[in-house]
């Protein structure tokens, strides 16, 4: 049998699950990889420095040897644990949105304890449930906006271009609030899903933008009514 590890290109599965990590419905996965950092784990140093270089220059910009220069560890070691930089770039999404999907699990289920029916009823769960998504969106601004660049222009460069399956499958449970709030399919689900998420994203794209803009209540409900003018038309 093989030694070499197969650095998850066979399956998606991520180096550290939310387990290992320890997050549950608190704790980002960027504190998680701190704490295992500082308690010697080099897969979490490496994925540490890599998150913040893919965040501030994206993938094109990223050079492995800097990665593995600011954790401390050489080029080939880097290679031995992640196979490549695309195997490095692969195991920060699969971590980061395995993380993200406990944590979302958690913000929905409190919704989900009694029915939501009257018109007040549900602006309020929508609007409560958009601030808790941008609080979590808000933990790791920088990661964020990477990962929503990364899927609006996809580099050439990588064959691990197509995000939209990580990120759906990390955003899935919101669409258990969408069926007991609407009672929509699995399909219209989904795209209710993605909408709902672009919309927030949107917020937190702006403040990239410009480090001094504030995201106002009046904007969360902004967004959230607009797309409950959608779903409700």
């Amino acid at each position: 049998m093989s030694t070499v590890p197969d650095h998850g290109l066979k399956e998606l599965v991520p180096v550290f699950g939310p387990e290992a990590l320890g997050v549950g419905a608190e704790g980002s996965f960027r504190t998680a990889l701190e704490r295992l950092s500082g308690e010697g784990d080099l897969k979490a140093r490496l994925l540490l420095s890599a998150l913040s270089h893919f965040a501030a220059k994206g993938y094109d910009g990223v050079q492995v040897k800097e990665v593995a220069e600011e954790a401390g560890v050489s080029k080939p070691t880097l290679y031995y644990h992640f196979g490549s930089k695309e195997g490095l770039f692969r195991q920060l999404c699969l971590v980061s949105l395995a993380a993200m999907a406990v944590r979302i699990q958690a913000m929905v289920e409190p919704f989900l304890q009694a029915p939501i029916q009257s018109a007040e009823a549900v602006d309020a769960a929508c609007t409560g449930l958009a601030r808790a998504y941008l609080d979590l969106l808000q933990e790791s601004q920088e990661f964020t906006g990477f990962i929503l660049r990364s899927i609006a222009v996809p580099s050439p460069d990588s064959s691990f271009r197509d995000l939209m399956p990580l990120v759906e499958r990390g955003l899935s449970p919101l669409g258990l609030f969408m069926n007991h709030v609407f009672g929509t399919g699995l399909e219209q689900a989904r795209k209710e899903v993605l909408l709902f998420t672009s919309l927030v994203g949107s917020l937190i794209e702006e403040k990239l933008r410009d480090p001094n803009y504030q995201i106002t209540d009046g904007e969360v409900r902004w967004v959230t009514r607009r797309w409950l003018h959608g779903v409700q038309g």
